[in-house]
């Protein structure tokens, strides 16, 4: 190593400071601190320290001959740095000389037996001068063998050669029972593993730990949130089970419960089915895993979906979601873990109608999904872009429509149903026929190729506005049709409009609004004015008819006592006949419906202006409940007898 290189590791030892003073402060710092200082230093006290000092050290000075004027100077001398660190890297060098020269020895002896093992510590310089395997070693003198160590020896080597075997084997043996137990936890996991891709779930690599496998037990068009908690990491157990890392699925499993409550009274509950508790499969396992996250995300929208129903009583309260359907039924929604759900009860009466609705909505967050893979996978005009924001898909809107348009099917056949009970139970031939839409699934073989499945178009058919027609016969000359349709968007709510057949004489007594009516109110009020009118038309013509084919120069002196020939007329009223003549006698045809639906037929005679005497028939649903005479002979009887 040259000098230049840098500064050599010094092996000389710190240097101890000398104790005489560097200069004359310093001296004069020592002189002070003594006791008295200057001043009690005298040339005296000076000569007998000098001499005391000498008589100390005569003995040593007398044996060195030496001059100590010069030996003092010798010692204060310095030695030169840089005669040390050439001594040093002197040292260093022939140090390393003779390490080179004993390696390159003992790699050109070993080069004979072993040449690439010696080869790599071999230098350059000696390979190319002398070569390898050049320089050899034989022993002189054998070594004296004793055969009775001899003997020992070849014993111990035997008794470690069999503890070594012995220890081979248990090592073998305990080797091959782990690997047995190994291949059997492999073979279960792989058979659970097997088993869940055959019944069709997707699995792949976890993504956080890429050494393990996953299975997918979600849906890829769910919200990044739920998307994202659809697969669960498939770890190994201790005996070879598959162990499902539903961490973030919260460790529980959970249900929608929907209970149905009429007048406070509990009437149906749907309770989600759950696994039995001797099934551990994986593939049960990873069923009810997708149940729960599906169950989750299904929760998740419907509260976000509550929040823009509140116009049709959806309440949160809780941790439940309230939907009343009229003024005492009302459906409660409510996310259970499976443990915390109530046993079902088949006693319930109406528990159908608990497990329609969750249902339903289970097929509407899948038809969602549906329609979301549809957006995203099928090409659109350019002008529209794909992106869009988080849409709330509407479950629990087509469930109240639904409901809503059920109400109002059956009130509107209810009424008219009474109506046309009634109008039977007075002898005339009245009837009704309720017509509703009817549902069909598109059969695989019939549809084209980029058509939607079947389930596809019967869900959006079910999602279009509800209709039904109810097509009510008053009278043979006076026919009406009711035409209910329950709209979803913008707002749920039924609208019905009443269409009159060319040939109906209800054109001139009683036309219906023609922007149709908003509520059953308004529809029933111009079902019972219809009906009435439509009544007195009928009558008015019966009576008219009459009193033409009757012969008028007979019995001239009688007509104070018989009406028979009396000409007849429809007041301004529409379900009012008098008398033309002197208005003394009235008809009156109504339907009342309180408090039930019933016919009703008023004779009234009136004396100088005002009602002398009144006389009334009522005809109701239940045969019993009204007259046995049909309405024909009631006001036949009603207009011939004698006003006095």
């Amino acid at each position: 190593m040259a000098p230049a290189e840098g500064s050599p590791l010094s092996l000389r030892p710190f240097p101890v400071a000398d104790k005489a003073p560097k200069n004359l402060a310093e001296f004069i710092a020592r002189v002070n601190a003594q006791p008295g200082g200057f001043r009690a230093v005298t040339e005296d006290k000076l000569r007998d320290e000098i001499k005391s000092r000498d008589s100390i050290n005569g003995a040593e000075s007398d044996q060195e001959d030496v001059d100590l004027s010069h030996a003092g100077v010798d010692d204060d001398q310095a030695k030169d740095p840089i005669a040390a660190r050439m001594e040093v890297l002197k040292h260093i060098e022939v140090a390393s000389n003779t390490a080179n020269l004993t390696l390159d020895s003992l790699s050109l002896l070993l080069s004979k037996q072993r040449p690439t093992q010696a080869g790599l510590t071999l230098s350059q310089q000696l390979r190319d001068m002398v070569g390898i395997g050049t320089l050899g070693a034989d022993k002189l003198d054998e070594p004296i063998v004793n055969p009775s160590r001899a003997k020992d020896g070849e014993e111990v080597a035997l008794g470690w050669t069999l503890m070594q075997i012995n220890q081979a084997r248990d090592a073998a043996k305990e080797a091959g029972g782990f690997l047995q137990r190994e291949v059997e936890a492999e073979s279960k996991y792989w058979r659970d593993v097997v088993a869940v891709k055959n019944s069709g779930w997707f699995i792949c690599r976890a993504p956080q730990s890429r050494h393990l496998l996953g299975v997918k037990f979600g849906f890829s068009e769910a919200t990044a949130e739920f998307k994202n908690n659809s697969l669960a990491p498939m770890k190994r157990g201790e005996d070879g089970s598959v162990e499902l890392d539903l961490g973030r699925l919260g460790g529980v499993s959970e249900g929608l419960v929907v209970t149905y409550e009429k007048d406070g009274k509990l009437v149906g509950r749907s309770v989600p089915r759950r696994r039995a508790n001797d099934d551990a499969s994986l593939g049960s396992r990873v069923l009810e895993a997708r149940n729960t996250i599906f169950s989750q995300e299904l929760w998740h929208e419907l509260t976000r979906e509550a929040r823009t129903l509140a116009a049709y009583d959806v309440k949160p309260q809780g941790s439940k979601l309230t939907c009343m359907v009229d003024e005492s039924s009302k459906i409660i929604l409510e996310l259970l873990p499976l443990e915390a759900c109530p046993a079902s009860d088949d006693s319930l009466p109406e528990s159908n109608v608990a497990e329609t609705i969750s249902i339903s909505l289970h097929v509407l967050l899948s038809y969602a999904h549906q329609c979301n893979e549809l957006m995203r996978i099928r090409p659109i005009p350019p002008h529209i872009s794909r992106t869009r924001g988080q849409q709330v898909p509407a479950l629990l809107r087509p469930v109240i429509a639904r409901m809503a348009s059920m109400r109002s099917v059956r009130a509107c056949t209810k009424y008219v149903g009474d109506i046309a009970a009634c109008l039977q139970s007075a002898g005339l031939p009245s009837s009704f026929t309720l017509k509703t839409a009817q549902y069909s699934v598109v059969e695989a073989a019939t549809q084209g190729p980029n058509q939607p499945a079947g389930a596809h178009s019967l869900v959006r058919s079910m999602l279009q506005p509800i209709e039904y027609n109810i097509d009510l016969v008053i009278l043979p000359e006076a026919a009406l049709t009711i035409r209910g349709r329950t709209l979803l968007f913008p707002v749920t709510t039924t609208f019905y409009h009443v269409a009159l057949p060319t040939s109906s004489a209800l054109h001139s007594a009683c036309a219906p609004y023609a922007d149709g009516y908003t509520d059953t109110k308004g529809l029933f009020d111009y079902l019972r004015t219809a009906t009435s009118r439509a009544l007195a038309l009928h009558f008015l013509a019966k009576l008219s008819s009459r009193a033409e084919q009757a012969p008028n120069n007979n019995n001239n002196n009688n007509n104070n006592n018989n009406n028979n020939n009396n000409k007849w007329i429809r007041s301004v009223q529409g379900s009012l006949v008098c008398d033309a003549e002197d208005d003394t006698l009235e008809l009156l045809f109504s339907v009342r419906d309180s408090p039930d639906i019933a016919l009703a037929v008023t004779r009234t005679v009136v004396s100088n202006g005002n009602k002398s005497s009144s006389e009334s028939w009522q005809w109701s649903a239940a045969p019993a409940g009204g007259e046995s005479a049909s309405m024909h002979d009631v006001v036949e009887n009603a207009a011939t007898r004698s006003v006095s």
